[in-house]
């Protein structure tokens, strides 16, 4: 088992780091406002390689915490999952309402801010024989390729980024492709990450998730292919789930999250959504029904109080302006986002272990999660609660649907619990009134500006009801 490594940030550093990141940001996001086109993603990476790994780094770090983890992506699929209902003109989602047009900015995001900075990260950590820096940048690629491909399916990679002389309309790789990419760089940032340590010449710095530690990425690494390791479990079956138990050691406490943090400068997005759209995004009582029935002490800290004093939410697409608004734990203005989380790893190990048929282990790491999960929401044990409601669990006991519907309570806020619902099923989730869709999304529609100019390489979906390939 590899050693998970606990971390102690600076605060004075991470703030410092935040700031020069996030100008980095500011300048992206004003590009980004603007007309988008393809060509911007097929830069040549040489035409900036005078920005340095220090601020690369933290300005992917940040960008990704905020538009992959905290912004669109969470608000929409967190509607169509029944966390949050919309009011009004509300976010992109509700009653399933989603356009090409609304995905623009994000689909510029990923390609230029995220993924290309990586390109270059990669670029120049491998010309300074540093291969630390070159698997921070590896790991980010396959993590945003991960987000990227479970949204939309098949999406360009290895016909992009590579500037010069390569294609202006590139073509999309499939999605069994692009996980075969997402595996092969985290393999890659694995065997980086295990180089001795005076075979790198330059440390991890401007690092804003686990404060340069060579360790902590590493085990961010596994932990990251555990969970696109399960995410194929429809397409490899027992295989999937034995290769993702494998690999469910390697966090042992909170302690171990890969995090994005949030200051009172640089503030939370569902934070600031709430601020500047009053009143538009309110909790859902689908969630709330769920977790009253078994008193969950997370209701407080995911919905706020409401108008009447108490705590409610809006029935799907009822748009009930005087429900619960997210709460301290989603939306604090310093709330951080969560990208990989110790409670997630365990529910994966849990349902690993369920369906290769070791219910000792699937109820053990049950508990664990549920657990792991109260604490990090609450900042308390709750002990008399686990006891009532958790550790009743044993072999004989536990199911699928428990496994799933605890990691679903512990993921309020991330995507994760969008992907489990592709995959399982679970919840059953009705439709909501109103909508012309005969079901759920299944996906992201893609941008105008790919339909645009590069309409002959954008795949053809009749709609977005249409499951992705691992979920099919």
């Amino acid at each position: 088992m590899e050693k998970s490594i606990k971390m102690k940030k600076s605060n004075l550093q991470t703030t410092g780091i935040v700031k020069a990141g996030l100008i980095l940001i500011m300048i992206a996001f004003a590009s980004s406002c603007e007309k988008w086109i393809d060509p911007e993603y097929n830069i040549d990476p040489t035409t900036v390689s005078h920005v340095p790994m220090s601020h690369l780094i933290p300005s992917i770090q940040l960008d990704m915490g905020y538009n992959l983890m905290g912004n669109d992506v969470v608000r929409t699929t967190g509607i169509w999952m029944q966390f949050f209902d919309h009011v009004g003109r509300s976010s992109w989602g509700g009653r399933y309402r989603l356009s090409p047009y609304d995905v623009n900015r994000l689909w510029g995001s990923i390609y230029t801010t995220q993924l290309m900075n990586a390109k270059i990260l990669i670029k120049q950590a491998e010309e300074g024989q540093s291969p630390y820096n070159a698997a921070v940048g590896q790991i980010l690629t396959a993590y945003t390729l991960g987000i990227t491909t479970d949204l939309w399916g098949d999406i360009p990679y290895s016909d992009a980024l590579e500037g010069g002389g390569s294609p202006r309309k590139p073509t999309y790789d499939t999605q069994e492709q692009i996980y075969t990419s997402i595996h092969s760089l985290l393999d890659k940032a694995i065997l980086n990450l295990s180089v001795d340590p005076s075979d790198n010449l330059i440390d991890i710095e401007g690092d804003v998730y686990y404060n340069g530690n060579p360790d902590a990425w590493l085990n961010a690494a596994r932990a990251i292919k555990a969970r696109h390791t399960l995410q194929l479990s429809k397409r490899n079956g027992y295989d999937a789930f034995t290769a993702a138990l494998a690999l469910t050691d390697v966090f042992s406490s909170n302690d171990d999250n890969m995090k994005c943090p949030f200051t009172d400068g640089n503030m939370n997005p569902l934070y600031q959504f709430m601020e500047q759209r009053a009143g538009d995004l309110v909790m859902c009582s689908t969630l709330l029904d769920e977790m009253e029935a078994n008193s969950d002490p997370r209701i407080p800290f995911y919905f706020t109080v409401d108008s009447e004093g108490g705590i409610s939410g809006s029935d799907p697409g009822s748009e009930n302006d005087r429900a619960s608004l997210p709460g301290k734990y989603l939306a604090a203005q310093t709330a951080p986002t969560y990208l990989m989380t110790y409670p997630e790893l365990k529910f994966i190990e849990a349902e690993a272990a369920f369906e290769t048929g070791n219910a000792d282990r699937a109820a053990s790491a049950y508990k664990a999660g549920a657990a792991a999960s109260l604490h990090l929401v609450t900042g308390d044990a709750n002990t008399a609660w686990l006891e009532t409601h958790i550790n009743t669990e044993d072999a004989g006991s536990i199911t699928l649907e428990k496994i799933i519907m605890q990691k679903r309570h512990a993921l309020v806020g991330q995507l994760q619990p969008y992907s489990d619902w592709r995959r399982t099923g679970i919840p059953g989730l009705t439709l909501v009134p109103g909508t012309t869709l005969p079901a759920i999304p299944q996906r992201y529609p893609y941008s105008q500006n790919e339909r645009i100019y590069n309409p002959d390489n954008v795949p053809d979906i009749p709609d977005i009801t249409q499951p992705v390939w691992w979920a099919k």
